[in-house]
């Protein structure tokens, strides 16, 4: 039973094992800071227990090569055999050896190994590849220097071999019997679930779990897992509503008048709270930002409720919190029935716009925004052609300073009131600064962190310009960033830290001297606060994000394709996939004593979400 062929298949998947223990040991070098606080003996578990997730990727991918390496009939020795062989192992493994060593760099922006979301993203790298793979250069190397490795360490076969002397029936029988355990591999053991991506986070610290996966498992694990599973915490819809925190009548019947003021929101690519001077002591990359800090409104403790841009819009237009693994944009609930910030305000005379100066299509914001209500959508089909050989940045799309000159200029032609959105993109990857402007920002730690100085500079100078024009005095103003980037600060290197972002208010002649700026905040309250400013009755707001004009105190709701998070100020619960909720201090979270309300609130949180995403009811509550 134990011949060649069969000997030669175990030291070719032994290889494949070698291989991926050493993308788990580049991949911890290249995010030690993510796994910096966990003690050796747990990081070393960590790595055996990866053992089970490499097993299950690795019989997945090459069931095929291993059908075909145990025929129970004909040479499976046959030289040309043994060269189609080669060929099957290399087509099965190689895009996913790319796939493990991107995510050592892809990690690093959105905090979990990839899944089937890069689907949703397929287009825009691909338009990007070129330019991706010059900036990251060292991973294309890793990548060849990997497969050349696999090449020259492929167990070849013997070079005269022998037609297989084992009987045909024992070669079937170890053909039955070696299917048998690659299914026990690939379910993971004898347990009484297959093996998930949520059994890998048992160690302490949980974020030890993305250590033992790997990024072929999260992705094949990730294919057509299209709908959630519900969550029953609660009887009955009335028990589940009254457990919130919740209060519509504060959106349906407003005190006072409605406001026909207008509202721009601007969200700041990449702009992670660790790089605003104004949060930090006055140590950042951002003076505008922080001089408009102070003429506002910034919030201390806010959070995006997502890690990727995709999916910052449906949290700010919609009040839709990324708490499932695919961004709602690209999930299959994309088309439910659920009202934009722009689709409310339109009922109340505005004219609404979203700015986005990548190409039209990218991540899916025109779609999406058009269907939260913006009744235009000026990408980069829109920019003025004569201009885009001066101001197009060669990558993405146009500039910020220009991009944000022609932004202010094309809301005068805005009936008032209006709703304008803007997302900037200078500080997106590869970070490219106009050449009139190199050296001129500090370059700091981080690569991102020049760009920054000169998107800064773009808003600066995008508020110099409005500030003239007849609209500016009758605008709200709304800074977010759409997620958090690359870390260097201790500080933010927990749990919570690649979520910490900026949000500021800014009225030219208004202020917030009401309004605690050491509430905890969220993208998702975003929608809510514009509805209550301008006193627009409505039932469609969302119960997952608060007016931050509200007194109570706020939360943020979190996801981090393992755990949930409900932040608050006194304290942090987490609902584990077993159902287990654990508690924090905020905002170093330490350990804390249980609090049974709290850990209500965050299972009638995710019960809302799973169980009104399934059925399509997410306004059941005002229904």
């Amino acid at each position: 039973m134990f011949d060649t062929p069969f000997r030669l298949l175990l030291r070719r998947l032994g290889l494949l094992m070698a291989l991926y223990m050493v993308l788990r040991v580049v991949f911890y070098l290249f995010n030690y800071s993510t796994f910096a606080e966990a003690g050796a003996i747990q990081t070393l578990l960590a790595f055996a227990h990866g053992l089970r997730y490499d097993v299950s990727a690795l019989l997945i991918l090459n069931s095929l090569f291993i059908l075909l390496s145990l025929l129970p009939v004909g040479n499976t020795l046959h030289p040309r055999y043994q060269q189609a062989l080669k060929w099957v192992f290399f087509v099965s493994n190689a895009p996913f050896i790319a796939l493990a060593i991107a995510d050592m760099e892809f990690f690093k922006f959105i905090g979990r190994r990839s899944g089937s979301e890069l689907f949703s993203i397929g287009g825009d790298v691909a338009e990007q590849i070129g330019q991706l793979a010059g900036y990251y250069w060292y991973l294309v190397l890793g990548f060849l220097l990997l497969l050349l490795a696999l090449l020259k360490l492929y167990p070849q076969a013997p070079a005269t071999p022998a037609h297989p002397s084992t009987p045909v029936w024992l070669r079937s029988l170890r053909l039955l019997l070696v299917a048998a355990l690659a299914v026990l591999g690939i379910r993971g053991g004898l347990q009484l679930k297959p093996l998930r991506a949520s059994h890998a986070f048992v160690l302490d610290p949980a974020s030890l779990g993305h250590l033992t996966l790997n990024s072929p498992f999260t992705f094949i694990k990730g294919i057509g897992k299209a709908k959630l599973e519900e969550k029953h915490y609660f009887g009955s819809d009335a028990a589940l509503v009254a457990a919130l925190p919740y209060n519509p009548g504060l959106y349906i019947n407003p005190d006072g008048e409605i406001k026909k003021e207008n509202v721009v929101i601007i969200i700041l690519e990449s702009f992670a709270a660790e790089y605003i001077g104004a949060l930090n002591g006055g140590q950042g990359y951002t003076p505008f930002f922080d001089s408009l800090a102070t003429q506002g409104v910034l919030f201390q403790n806010a959070f995006a409720n997502g890690r990727k841009s995709i999916e910052a819009l449906p949290s700010i237009l919609a009040g839709i919190p990324s708490l499932m693994e695919q961004p709602f944009i690209t999930s299959p609930y994309q088309a439910n029935r659920y009202s934009g910030l722009g689709s409310i305000l339109q009922r109340h005379g505005y004219r609404t716009a979203m700015f986005h100066g990548a190409a039209n299509g990218s991540m899916g914001f025109n779609n999406f925004s058009m269907a939260a209500g913006m009744q235009a959508y000026y990408g980069l089909n829109e920019y003025p052609t004569e201009l885009l050989e001066t101001d197009f940045d060669g990558q993405w799309g146009i500039f910020d300073e220009p991009y944000m000159q022609y932004v202010a200029q094309e809301l005068n032609t805005f009936q008032q009131p209006f709703l304008a959105t803007v997302f900037t993109l200078s500080s997106h990857q590869p970070y490219t600064v106009p050449a009139n402007y190199r050296g001129r920002f500090p370059k700091g730690e981080l690569e991102i962190h020049e760009s920054l100085g000169y998107a800064d500079y773009a808003l600066r100078r995008f508020f110099e310009t409005a500030s003239l024009q007849p609209w500016y005095r009758n605008t709200l103003f709304i800074l977010t960033a759409d997620h958090t980037q690359k870390s260097v600060d201790p500080a933010y290197q927990n749990e919570l830290g690649p979520y910490r972002v900026p949000l500021l208010l800014f009225h030219p002649v208004r202020n917030f001297r009401d309004i605690n700026p050491e509430q905890v905040t969220q993208h998702a309250d975003i929608l809510p606060t514009v509805i209550d400013y301008l006193n627009i009755p409505t039932k469609e707001v969302l119960p997952f994000g608060q007016s931050v004009l509200d007194t109570t105190a706020g939360r943020a709701l979190l996801y981090n394709g393992n755990a949930y998070y409900l932040v608050q100020q006194e304290q942090v619960a987490k609902l584990t996939p077993d159902d287990q909720v654990q508690f924090y201090t905020f905002p170093d979270m330490a350990p804390a004593p249980p609090s049974p309300a709290a850990a209500q609130q965050l299972k009638a949180y995710v019960q809302y979400f799973r169980n009104g995403m399934t059925q399509n009811k997410l306004y059941f509550y005002n229904e």
